[in-house]
């Protein structure tokens, strides 16, 4: 039997049984879920499984079960399911980085941090943002930073950026970050 990897993403109103409902769905039709991550905001859910399915079953099929599934269950939740696309090639060489921006909230600060990676070619991996109390909000890119970009100067530009914002900028490596954040638990 030839498999072939799909994404599946789920996203809607959460509530308990979510995850169970789409596995047991997948687990049934002979799908495998390679990766998966979700994240819930304000008890909305959204969840995205890398899947390895039977080459038999379509993409269509696959959404078709899954959504008559979750409403089976009264579940409010939207499903897509697409074919999964290898990276290209040869791409460079990059960094792990976590830059957090803090200060007054803003409603531009997302759009101008994530232009500014945009213009430099620095993919972002995962961002939370969120209020942190008293009108202020905390946003926490993790980004992959091309080896052959200087990042000095890179921090610089941010800062600058920032500074003119009334807003707070770090930049760490991801490993230094993890090392300084890591709680241990005995």
């Amino acid at each position: 039997m030839q498999t072939n990897n799909v994404v599946v993403a789920v996203i809607g109103m959460d509530q308990p049984g979510v995850i169970a409902c789409v596995s047991a769905v997948m687990t049934r039709l002979g799908c495998n879920i390679e990766e998966m991550t979700q994240s819930t905001l304000h008890q909305q859910f959204a969840g995205i499984y890398l899947v390895q399915k039977p080459s038999e079953l379509t993409n269509e099929e696959l959404n078709e079960e899954i959504q008559k599934a979750v409403s089976a269950k009264r579940m409010k939740l939207t499903v897509v399911t697409r074919d999964f696309e290898e990276p290209v090639e040869g791409q460079t060489e990059v960094e792990p980085f976590v830059i957090s921006v803090y200060g007054p909230d803003r409603n531009d600060i997302v759009g101008t941090f994530a232009h500014i990676f945009g213009e430099h070619r620095i993919n972002i991996e995962g961002l939370r943002a969120f209020p942190i109390g008293d009108g202020t909000s905390m946003q926490v890119f993790e980004v992959s930073i091309p080896s052959e970009l200087d990042t000095r100067s890179l921090h610089r530009v941010m800062l600058e950026r920032a500074k003119t914002m009334g807003l707070s900028l770090t930049m760490q490596h991801r490993d230094i970050f993890e090392a300084i954040h890591r709680v241990a638990i005995v």
